[in-house]
């Protein structure tokens, strides 16, 4: 995700408004590596803007996926978490905790050409490592 000052001028640009609590949702986000939940993230604004909705975090968050500037991961029928990262990364997962990290390491060997071949086109991939961190 770009910073929070260049994506307000973005929006500004696209006719868009930025309001305050879309500036504080950005906020939230920038920088952030814990892949939070919608529902953290309410929380978080919610402690500064105690009169948020949830739907207006949901539909933020669901603009800025639209825009590529947010991941949205869904994994194991689980609640959808967030990424700023939107550059090519994999992820360590927490079977226990749901503790999530990014693995910067790439694959060279894994490549998308089948699919390609297929006619698929490839718009995100991932490779996810599920086990226990060491907090558990």
């Amino acid at each position: 995700m770009v910073s929070v000052q260049a994506l307000c001028e973005r929006l500004r640009e696209e006719g868009k408004k930025v309001t305050p609590q879309r500036r504080l949702i950005y906020q939230a986000l920038e920088g952030n590596t814990s892949h939070p939940r919608a529902e953290d993230i309410y929380s978080q604004v919610r402690a500064i803007i105690p009169d948020i909705s949830l739907a207006t975090v949901y539909k933020t968050l669901r603009e800025l996926v639209d825009m590529g500037e947010l991941l949205e991961m869904k994994h194991d029928g689980e609640q959808s978490r967030f990424d700023p990262r939107t550059s090519q990364h994999n992820h360590l997962v927490c079977t226990r905790c749901g503790r999530m990290e990014d693995v910067l390491q790439h694959f060279p060997g894994l490549e998308v050409n089948e699919a390609e071949r297929r006619g698929f086109r490839i718009k995100q991939s991932e490779v996810v490592f599920w086990g226990v961190c060491p907090s558990c």
